[in-house]
């Protein structure tokens, strides 16, 4: 505010005081104060000075473009001045000035700052602020900064131990756990070295999905482990994945974590993470064996118990393995809580950040940090889930894998081998149907010909309980069932079976027609052979079939405890026959009526006798060519 802008309203205050005290007709209290409107403290409420008026606090500079600005100025003294604060105001630049308030970025240096920032680097510059990545020069692998040898040359843990791969016939003959005699070696000492195993089901369907840094409140990191910026060791607890982590989930319950991670403010920086879960379990279940079981909820997330699997981390197979900065470092994971109260979470929400399908656990860690013993109380996995991809087995190319591993503590080398047990079905399916015959003879039934029997039920069975695909074939090898009854003919079946892993086996019949009679009913020699009026192919003509000389009529079986058959041989196929039944009394008991079809010459007609009572009854048959009284008994 302008000084004469300021004394203008001062007078005016001290006017409408005075004003306002000569309209007060009562008395009143004396105020003290700084009464001198030309005071930086003057009061306007003051009636009596008391001396503490001052001239000097609001003397400044009045210019809010100056450096030395003073806001609670009043009267300006030509203090103002314009150099102290300029400056770089790039953040970027080695002399940015966070003070500056005109930038002069003429005045940044962009150089003199920058250099290696990377401290696991042999040109490392503690002072540079800006990193240029290829100003860094790091050591040859097994030596130091000075070409000096680390004593690490060579000493990858050996395996004394022969992996061939062997076969199986069958998937359940592949084993599950591991033997006990795998033994490793340094590579330059000879000491033995503690192995770790674990076995994956390959003989089933597994399930994979990539991982990537679950996003989430607070400091995100796939893997975080906390303490390592306090040693010195890392220029930051979190790390990212250097590309996505991959996780497979077996039959057997195991789930194996694997990919690696870069730091988020040092790249170089590497673990690669090689982690084991197993004793895989539904949350709802898990959560039932005790009380003190419970979840590591995401922020307003809820745990699906239903959905939800738990794990158990395996800490003799689980490491962050030193890449890049950190090679030659590791860490040894363990499970945490140690009473496992919480178990690493697979689901929704699994990753305790949010509330996504993601992983999570919790877990310590121990071992070595460029040269350095560590170990610390908390880490954990917090990941996200793409959907689950599921991987099929094809049948026959089922494996079980054994997974061998050791860690040269001396220098954090490690070393993997694995184990295949391949199945290698060599066994074709066994035929199991005695009930199925190798040689069908047929007959001929003057009441429907010859009756070609369908195909026997599929009886392969495979060794190993495997699904085996079946097929039949049919082959004419003899004449031509077409042109039966007066033709043979033999008709070869072939029945055949596939396991998956292509062995095949077949089951062969043979079916043969010799124009033998049927030995039941009407028999062949009451017919004999002649041309009749029918059809063939669509086309009404003559057609040759075997005739009655004169109308047959059978019973049986007679008597009978159930139904009995009506067999009739008629001169006209077509003629409708009346059959009725009647008892000793006179009484009906029931009747029916048969249609005959084209070239049906043998009529068959099913007497039920299940709801007659045991007894002797009169059959009347009736039709245009035949009137017959035959004699029917139920037992």
């Amino acid at each position: 505010m302008a000084p004469s802008i300021r004394l203008n309203l001062q007078l005016i205050a001290h006017v409408l005081v005075i004003t306002c005290s000569i309209g007060i007709i009562h008395a009143q209290t004396d105020i003290p104060g700084c009464t001198d409107v030309w005071a930086c403290n003057y009061n306007p409420q003051a009636t009596e000075s008391d001396g503490s008026c001052d001239y000097q606090s609001c003397i400044g500079c009045t210019n809010a473009y100056a450096c030395n600005f003073d806001p609670n100025a009043i009267y300006y003294d030509n203090s103002c001045e314009y150099v102290s604060c300029v400056g770089c105001m790039s953040i970027e630049a080695c002399n940015f000035d966070p003070n500056a308030l005109i930038p002069n970025q003429a005045s940044c240096d962009f150089e003199s700052c920058v250099g290696c920032t990377d401290f696991t680097a042999c040109t490392f510059d503690p002072e540079a602020t800006l990193s240029d990545p290829n100003l860094c020069v790091y050591p040859l692998p097994n030596e130091d900064c000075d070409g000096n040898p680390t004593g690490c040359g060579g000493c990858e843990p050996q395996f004394i131990s022969d992996f061939p791969t062997l076969s199986f016939g069958c998937a359940d003959e592949m084993p599950l756990t591991t033997q006990d005699t795998v033994i490793a070696v340094s590579g330059c000492s000879g000491d033995t070295l503690d192995v770790g195993s674990f076995v994956v089901d390959a003989t089933q369907d597994y399930v994979i999905n990539v991982g990537t840094t679950a996003d989430g409140i607070g400091p995100d990191g796939a893997i975080r482990v906390f303490g390592l910026t306090a040693l010195g060791l890392a220029n930051s607890d979190y790390f990212v994945e250097s590309y996505p982590l991959i996780v497979s989930r077996y039959a057997n319950g195991i789930a194996v974590i694997t990919g690696q991670v870069q730091n988020v403010l040092n790249p170089n920086l590497k673990w690669t993470v090689h982690m084991v879960l197993e004793d895989e379990t539904n949350a709802f279940d898990w959560v039932a064996e005790s009380p003190l079981n419970g979840f590591v909820a995401a922020y307003g997330c809820q745990i699906d118990t239903s959905s939800t699997t738990t794990y158990r981390l395996v800490s003799e197979n689980s490491y962050l393995i030193g890449d890049g900065g950190y090679e030659g470092s590791f860490l040894q994971l363990s499970h945490m809580p140690l009473n496992e109260s919480k178990r690493f979470q697979l689901g929704m929400g699994g990753n305790s950040v949010n509330c996504n399908y993601g992983l999570g656990g919790w877990f310590s860690w121990n071992g070595q940090v460029l040269g350095q013993p560590v170990n610390g109380m908390t880490g954990d996995l917090v990941i996200d889930l793409e959907s689950d991809i599921q991987v099929a087995v094809q049948c026959g190319n089922e494996m079980v894998i054994h997974f061998h591993h050791a860690m040269n503590t001396e220098c954090g080398q490690f070393t993997e081998a694995l184990q295949i047990f391949m199945l290698n079905d060599t066994t074709a399916p066994v035929w199991n149907d005695s009930a199925c015959e190798n040689e069908l003879i047929l007959c001929f039934d003057a009441a429907g010909g010859v009756d070609l029997p369908p195909p026997c039920e599929f009886a392969f069975e495979d060794e190993c309980g495997e699904l085996v695909s079946t097929s039949i074939s049919e082959v004419i090898l003899e004449g031509d069932p077409n042109l039966s009854p007066e033709t043979p003919f033999t008709i070869e079946r072939v029945y055949t079976g596939t396991d998956c892993s292509g062995n095949v086996s077949s089951f062969t019949q043979i079916v043969v027609y010799e124009g033998a009679p049927c030995a039941s009913g009407i028999q062949l020699n009451d017919l004999h052979f002649e041309a009749v009026k029918g059809s063939q192919n669509g086309m009404e003509k003559p057609v040759k079939a075997w005739m009655p000389a004169a109308p047959l009529i059978k019973l049986y079986p007679n008597p009978t405890n159930n139904h009995s058959i009506l067999e009739l041989a008629l001169p006209d196929p077509k003629q409708n026959v009346r059959v009725e039944v009647f008892n000793l009394a006179g009484q009906k008991v029931f009747e029916l009526e048969d249609s005959g079809k084209e070239n049906q010459i043998i009529r068959r007609i099913q007497l039920n006798g299940n709801s007659l009572s045991p007894g002797c009854y009169v059959i009347h048959v009736n039709s245009n060519s035949v009137q017959s009284i035959e004699r029917w008994i139920i037992e």
